[in-house]
Parts: C-alpha cells; structure tokens; sequence
C-alpha cells in the first residue's frame, strides 16, 4: 500500500470516528434531557414544502406567550432534530421543531426524543419519491406526526391536499383544517402580493373575516400563514392577537426573501431547494411584480421525469416571457440556451460556472432591477452572486456538496485556502489563449483520469491507459504542459496530439479549456470509461449525454455543447452489477487492461482505418 493510500484511509477512519461521535453525543444529551422537558408544549412541522417558514412564523407568533426555542435555519434530519431537542429549556413553554420525514421510517428517532402536542402537515409532493417510496408511502411517513399526538393533541393539515384528507378520515384527533376549500376551519377567502406590496390575506375562522398583513412575499407562502396561525390557535391563542404578531416578521433565509445590496439591485432570494414543481410559483410572482427591469437567475432543477435537454429549454421560454434577462448557471446552462432563437440571445445567458455568471451580472445589473435567484442550496450556492457584489467572495467551488447556505460557511471569504483567489473564468472566454499550440490537420485525442500513482491502474482510469498504450506503441514521449501532459506523432500519415488534463477526473472541462481554448474541442476525441459497457467492449460516437460521467459531464458545462467525438471504453466486470462508485477506484488486472488495450485499438480504427495499439 502506498503512503498516500495509508493516508487516506487513516484520514477516513479519523472522520468516521468524528461523525460517529458528533451524532451520539446530541443523541445521548436529547435522550436524558427529554425526561425534564414534560412541560414544554412541543410543535412539530412537516411536508414537502414551506416546513421552514412555518416553524419560523410559528416561533415568532408564539415568542409573545412565551420562551421557544425552534429548529435552526431548515436542518430537519434526526440528529438536527436531537440537536433541537437538547438545546431546549426547560422553562420554555414551547418548542417548534422541524422534521423531514423524507425517507422511509425517517421519523423513527425523532418521535424517540419527543412527543408533539400539536402537529403540522403543509403538504405532500414528489420531492423525496422514488420507486419505493412514492406519493403514499411519502404521505404515510409523514402522517406518523399526526398518529403520535396524545388523544388532547391537535393536528393542523392543509384541506387542499386530496392525500391529507384522505390520510385524516382516520384521524381521531382534533383538526384544524386550513386552506381554500369549503370545510376549512381557516379559511383562506384571498390573497395578493404583487410586488413592492407585500403578502396580504384575507381569512374567515369562527364566522368571523380577517386582514392578514405580512412582510413576506409570493402567494404561496400563504399556506405557512394559515399555518402558522393555526397553531397559534391550537396553543390557545386569539387569532386576533397572532395576526398582530405576524405582520412583524419577515421571510425565512433563501425562501423569498428580500435583499436590497448597496447599489440598489434587489434580489428575490429563493434559493433554497429548486424542485420542478416550485419554479412556477417565484416565476408567477415575477410576472404580476412591477419592476423597471426584471432578471432571473436560474440554477439546478430537480426532481423531474422528463430529460433535461427538453425541460431546461422550456423553463427558459417560461421565463423570457416574464423577464428582461434570464441567466441559467451550471452543469444544465447548454442545454437551456442550445435551441434560442436569434431574437432571445441578447437575453437569454448561460454560464457553466458561477463566477462567470458574477462577472455578468456584475456589468448589466442597474439601480432598481428585481432579480429573482432560483436554485439548490447543495448545488448552486447562488446567494454568492449577492455577497460578492458587496465583498469579493474567495469561495466559488460549485461541487462542495454542503447543504447550507454560504453565509454560514467559514471558507467563503478565506482566501488562504489552495483554489481561491481570481478564477480563470474571469478572463473573457472568448479571449483565452490556449496553453498548448495544436497545428492545423492535426487529430486531438483526450484521456480522462485522475492524477496521481494510486490511480492509474483503475478502472476510472481507462482514458489515460488507452492514451499510454498508444504513446508507447508509436514511439511518442510525454511532454509536461499548462495543466496536463502532451505527446504527439504521427499515425496513418495523421498527426496525432495526445492529452492528458492533471485535474481530479470530475473537473476535467475546465482543465482541458484552459488547455485547449474555446474551439479545438469540435476536433477532439475524448477517450472514457464507461460503467455502462462491459469490460473489453467500446462505443465509438459524437454527442450524446453524459450518461452519468462528471469527468464528461464537466466537459459539457466547460464547453456548453455535447458536440463532440467519445471513445467509451467499457470496464464493468461482467455480471457485476454493483453501484459504479465501488468499481471506479478497482484496478484491472493483466488482463483487463489487455482488453482495454485491444478495445481501445478496435475504437481507434474506426477513426482512422489501419491504426493499431
């Protein structure tokens, strides 16, 4: 075993060590301190959406009976629920705490370390489906809030949803319907917000009709109102008094909220989650807002059954019918703005990375310009395009995974750290010189793998062994270059340029554009793995997705075109039909790198007739 390999696996044992112990410790506190909390009336918020800004609501409305202590910002899985748990008083009268409810016997450890007095449904989506684990089993797991209230507890569900009702005729406790529909004990008889107004609703409850006024922005967060207000009622407040309470409080963090920078531009903040179902409801909002000029900004979806070619380029003509300029940012930007018309691309933008789209908008954006950001907090971080126009950001990684908002994160304005610092995709792209010279005729061959000894005899390595064998077999040597290596000679009276990028394999794209530049990619011939093949197999094609490859998939967004020529080499072993993560870092045998070898040639001679590996 290498030095580096021992490193990293003493270095993920250490981690293992330390998550292990960061959950058993909140558990164990929550666990004993649960027994001295008998008198805090204890609220618990789930569904598939508006969970956060109805515990935040709920919180503040309560705050005037009482100490609360509440879920912080939307950490909901069990060990933020245990954390919730322990940090509560025993002298608060309440605690409203969030909880997912995603996942199959997700609320097994949270009805553990607590028992609702009064539960909230806001509504069930598709957001955590799978195969397994569909719209009932969704509504089942997260129903089980409602079944753990004791019999004087009170649920608060959403009557517009057909699966709550359905779930609630089983229900034998007290139920505070809210919603539109006849039945409501809240009902919600209008609503409007048609921006700069803030939300305002009009409700019945009791044979009574109330104005609802609030600070918060978009129509469909008047399900939370309703809410919010329900609980308030379920803990013996007058609905009166929880009006006045709410018409002081403002919008949870990423969820349409409100930031005007120092220069005048306001940003609509929502940019927590982006589920296909969630991007009509901001787009509404922007439609009705009155603005001088409006921009979106658009991240990564989720949670759609149609292919991303066809869905992104329908969300951007949705939005170049509400707004003035649309920006699409990350690995999906080309495929929005691939089909436009010649009348939409003075308006219509897509950037690969997140930092071009900040050097974009740092040159349109004007005083008095409403811009909607609308993204994953996992995988988008949009709140930077805000933070860095105030304070330049040191931070613009798009693939560190954390699922928190930037401004809780330490290494946003570090730049001591390796990475940060001016990116190369400040340089206009249009402009970037390529480090390596590739003269005319010439065939480009591109590897992909990962750097470093550990790695080249893996199977995810595929790219740079083809490329090896080839090197040795026609006599080429390796020449270090700008971020990879080169060789090159000729084959069948071609002359052929090798590339290896010395990027981690799923960054490849912007390796190989600082490499090659903008254009010499519709020349080039990127050799790949492929989990999809069997081991000894190849596919030889040009375009195409990137079938689940991030070394490929980075190319795409670097480039923002899958036009390009692939040579899949095939490394599943055959019949193994383990997930691809525990095979990319297996390495081949003799054999198999024998067979990649011959796959690789077979490939090769459908490019160039009579050339041999």
């Amino acid at each position: 075993m290498t030095i580096s390999a021992l490193t990293h696996r003493i270095s993920a044992f250490v981690a293992a060590v330390r998550w292990r112990t960061e959950i058993a410790a909140p558990l164990g506190l929550a666990l004993v301190k649960r027994r001295l909390l008998g008198k805090v009336v204890f609220v618990a918020i789930t569904g598939s959406a508006g969970k956060t800004t109805t515990k935040d609501l709920c919180a503040g409305i309560l705050s005037s009976a009482g100490s609360v202590t509440k879920s912080q910002h939307s950490l909901n899985e069990p060990i933020m629920v245990a954390k919730t748990v322990a940090a509560t008083r025993a002298s608060d009268r309440f605690a409203v705490v969030e909880v997912s409810g995603g996942k199959p016997r997700a609320m097994d450890w949270p009805l553990r370390l607590f028992k609702p007095r009064i539960a909230v449904v806001t509504l069930i989506q598709r957001e955590h489906a799978r195969p397994d684990f569909g719209l009932d089993e969704i509504a089942t797991e997260k129903f089980r809030l409602i079944d753990a209230l004791p019999k004087d507890g009170t649920a608060v569900l959403n009557i517009d949803d057909p699966l709550l009702r359905e779930r609630a005729q089983q229900c034998s406790r007290k139920v505070i319907w809210v919603g539109r529909n006849e039945g409501a004990t809240l009902r919600l008889l209008e609503c409007r917000s048609k921006w700069p107004e803030p939300l305002i609703l009009k409700v019945a409850y009791g044979g009574k009709q109330y104005t609802v006024a609030t600070r918060l922005h978009g129509e469909h967060l008047a399900l939370s109102v309703l809410c919010a207000m329900a609980v308030a009622l379920a803990a013996g407040m007058e609905l009166p008094e929880a009006i006045n309470n709410l018409q002081n409080l403002e919008s949870s963090e990423g969820r349409m909220q409100v930031l005007t920078g120092s220069d005048g531009v306001i940003y609509l903040r929502d940019d927590w989650k982006a589920p296909l179902w969630s991007v009509d409801a901001p787009m509404a909002f922007m439609r009705d807002a009155v603005a001088p000029r409006k921009v979106m900004v658009i991240g990564t979806l989720s949670d759609y059954s149609r292919s991303a070619s066809r869905l992104y380029p329908r969300i951007a003509d949705k939005a170049l019918e509400i707004a003035d300029q649309v920006i699409f940012v990350g690995a999906n930007a080309h495929r929005a703005t691939r089909k436009s018309k010649a009348e939409q691309r003075q308006r219509l933008h897509g950037f690969s990375e997140l930092r071009q789209a900040a050097v974009f908008l740092s040159e349109i954006l004007r005083p008095g310009d409403l811009v909607l950001l609308k993204g994953s907090s996992r995988m988008d971080h949009l709140v930077r395009l805000i933070l860095d126009r105030e304070d330049p950001v040191a931070c613009w990684d798009s693939r560190c995974g954390k699922s928190q908002f930037c401004t809780r994160c330490p290494r946003l304005y570090d730049f001591t750290r390796a990475g940060t610092g001016i990116s190369s995709v400040l340089t206009d792209a249009e402009n970037l010189l390529p480090a390596i010279s590739v003269g005319e005729g010439c065939m480009l061959m591109v590897g992909l793998g990962n750097p470093g000894e550990e790695y080249r005899l893996t199977r995810h390595n595929a790219g740079h062994l083809a490329l090896d064998s080839l090197a040795r077999e026609q006599g080429m040597t390796w020449q270090q270059a700008p971020s990879g290596q080169t060789a090159e000679g000729p084959i069948q009276s071609v002359r052929i340029v090798l590339v290896k990028p010395d990027a981690a394999i799923n960054h490849s794209g912007d390796a190989i554009r600082r490499m090659l530049g903008v254009e010499e990619l519709t020349r080039a011939v990127v050799v790949h793995d492929d989990m999809d093949l069997e081991q000894g197999t190849v596919k030889v094609c040009r375009g195409g997705g990137d079938g689940g490859h991030l070394g490929v998939r980075s190319i795409v967004a670097a480039y923002q075109t899958e036009d390009f020529q692939r040579i899949r080499l095939g490394v599943r072993p055959p019949g193994d039909d383990s997930k691809s993560r525990r095979l990319v870092h297996q390495r081949l045998s003799a054999q198999e790198q024998q067979q990649l070898t011959a796959a690789f040639s077979s490939g090769l001679q459908q490019l160039l007739p009579g050339a041999v590996v």
